[in-house]
């Protein structure tokens, strides 16, 4: 009897910087969004073939360009280069804005792309830039990354320990209201709780994994994990090398078993629909077994032979992603 190949699940993917890369060249030669290429980690061949149906894409600011002020202009070249790879996919990439338009993106096979800030740096304390980011299709916000900003502390080593600013606490309110995921990762303990406290909406950690396997400073511990599932939000599984390891190192050599370590993890502790994926590709060192888009299936495939259900693999690969964005987005 011939045994039928396991259905390819569609992924949505809740982080990838793959925007910085074709904006700078320089950084990784050889990219173009539409050819399959060796360069980094996503280009749409490669997201097709690993069953990537949808992914947010980052846009991320260098240390550099805040330290002289481009923090706005940069942020917005990446807003136009995202629109442009839109305008320029002939059909194959269409802008998601509503979860109606996410789950279309996964029925029919056109790629979605979601638009993300990783930071707020390019936000002004009025919230000008914030409602202009929205209506040129923001929908998901990281308060910081790991630096220090008008809002709120990231957890580098310039955290001085304090939370949300009462800007901070501002853009927590304001992004309820309008309909904008807020995006934990990166943020540093205190700012994790005040906006626990402050917001009424799931929060997501779109690319954070379990302390208690790997005690890296990104990482979130037990307590953080069921304050973000009492919020109904979720943790997508980071595939930095760095955040897998217990001993936080680097080897690419990193077993798949270990990242359904944290999956189980999560899914033990809080339940199955509070994990999901967020890879972090073109942003961090990855392991060798998923070492681009095109591979992400031989995760998936480790979740089957640990015995997570097709309904169990379903809701990790995008259905909890799903059920977050059906109660943020407008």
């Amino acid at each position: 009897m011939t045994v039928a190949p396991p259905k390819v699940v569609p992924i949505v993917d809740g982080h990838t910087d793959v925007l910085l890369d074709l904006l700078h060249p320089n950084r990784n030669p050889g990219r173009d969004f539409f050819a399959r290429g060796a360069a980094g980690h996503v280009d749409l061949p490669r997201l097709r073939e690993g069953g990537i149906g949808a992914a947010l894409l980052a846009c991320f600011v260098p240390d550099d360009d805040v330290a002289n002020g481009r923090a706005l202009i940069e942020t917005l070249r990446m807003v136009d280069l995202f629109r442009r790879l839109v305008a320029e996919g002939d059909g194959r990439v269409t802008h998601v804005f509503d979860p109606a338009g996410l789950r279309a993106c996964l029925d029919d096979g056109v790629f979605g792309a979601i638009l993300h800030y990783e930071g707020a740096d390019a936000l002004d304390p009025d919230l000008a830039v914030l409602r202009l980011s929205y209506d040129l299709g923001l929908r998901s916000l990281g308060l910081v990354w790991s630096r220090p900003n008008a809002f709120a502390q990231g957890v580098g080593p310039q955290d001085t320990g304090q939370g949300l600013t009462g800007a901070g606490r501002d853009l927590v309110r304001a992004c309820n209201e309008m309909g904008v995921l807020l995006d934990v990762s990166h943020l540093n303990d205190a700012g994790f709780w005040d906006v626990v406290e402050t917001t009424t909406r799931p929060i997501v950690a779109s690319h954070s994994n379990s302390k208690a396997i790997s005690p890296h400073p990104r990482n979130l511990s037990d307590d953080q994990i069921r304050a973000i599932a009492e919020n109904g939000g979720l943790l997508g599984l980071n595939f930095a090398i760095g955040f897998l390891w217990p001993d936080m190192g680097q080897r690419t050599d990193l077993p798949l078993d270990l990242m359904v370590d944290h999956v189980a993890h999560v899914a033990d502790l809080v339940g199955i629909e509070h994990v999901a994926i967020g890879s972090d590709y073109d942003g961090a060192r990855v392991p060798d077994a998923v070492a681009d888009a095109s591979q992400i299936g031989r995760l998936v495939e480790h979740l089957r032979l640990r015995d997570f259900t097709e309904p169990d693999i379903a809701a990790i690969c995008h259905g909890n992603w799903l059920r977050v964005f059906d109660a943020v987005w407008r």
